[in-house]
């Protein structure tokens, strides 16, 4: 079964994403598709729902089964196919988008994306199947829902997927997520990436590599940003000075803390406080 259904160009340009084709492979050995870099200029997402396949990567080949899946960035050459004694069935979709690389960052450039779904898996698949039910029956009305259905499916995978080559072991990623929320909950207290790291059980560089690749960003990083989502509501709920605002906050100095809310914001502590307070 090979199912292809393409799209004509939205009449809004300006969706995030939205789909140029989508369709279905299930129940086909002979699945296998080659493309030369630049053959393809739109993002290439398959999602395994049963069976299994392979993606050539760095020279290698890398099995994939139910629950995984890879992406490929514009322009990028693709080798990829079905096992044939257990063809997949996957569902894919190729898109573009106004401003998608601030969805997917360096995603699927310079390499494939391999990843692994754990507890978003069927909401993925699920988004995929609507995805695929409203483009078979396209109507233009139906625009904004196809690029809602693909937004749904991609921001569910980007917030569970975890890289296929790194995974750990089962847990891994949710002691991830423990840990982010433990960040966001203590963030006013004297954190430090040693500290954090030792109550996860991991070297700092160990973890930060492990909750990097889970969260999406580095353990300061994420810490950093918690100080400044708790000041944002600090400056527009209570009357405290900048500088004991920071120090809330768990800045060590208010410079610093000034420097750092500039930087993520745009605008000075102040000028915040000045535009929602």
């Amino acid at each position: 079964m090979r199912e292809h259904i393409y799209l004509p160009r939205p009449s809004n340009l300006h969706y995030v994403c939205y789909p140029e084709s989508c369709g279905r492979y299930a129940h086909d050995p002979d699945h296998r598709e080659r493309r030369p870099a630049g053959m393809l200029s739109e993002y290439n997402l398959h999602v395994i729902v049963a069976g299994k396949g392979y993606v050539i990567a760095g020279g290698e080949r890398q099995e994939l089964s139910a629950g995984s899946g890879f992406l490929y960035g514009p322009g990028e050459s693709q080798d990829y196919g079905t096992d044939p004694g257990d063809p997949w069935d996957v569902r894919w979709v190729h898109f573009a988008g106004n401003g998608i690389e601030s969805l997917l960052g360096p995603k699927g450039k310079g390499e494939v994306w391999l990843f692994t779904l754990t507890q978003q898996r069927k909401s993925v698949e699920q988004a995929l199947e609507k995805l695929t039910r409203l483009a078979g029956t396209f109507e233009s009305l139906s625009e904004p829902a196809l690029s809602a259905a693909l937004y749904e499916a991609l921001a569910a995978l980007l917030h569970d997927a975890g890289r296929r080559r790194r995974q750990a072991g089962n847990g891994t990623r949710e002691k991830m997520f423990e840990a982010a929320d433990y960040i966001r909950a203590s963030c006013a207290g004297n954190l430090s990436l040693t500290s954090i790291a030792g109550k996860a059980g991991y070297s700092p560089h160990h973890f930060t590599r492990i909750f990097r690749d889970a969260v999406g960003k580095s353990p300061t990083q994420y810490l950093t940003e918690s100080r400044i989502l708790l000041s944002k509501n600090l400056l527009v709920s209570t009357p405290l000075a900048i500088k004991q605002i920071a120090f809330e906050a768990g800045f060590s100095q208010s410079s610093y803390f000034i420097s750092q809310f500039r930087r993520m914001t745009g605008m000075t502590p102040q000028q915040f406080r000045d535009l929602y307070g």
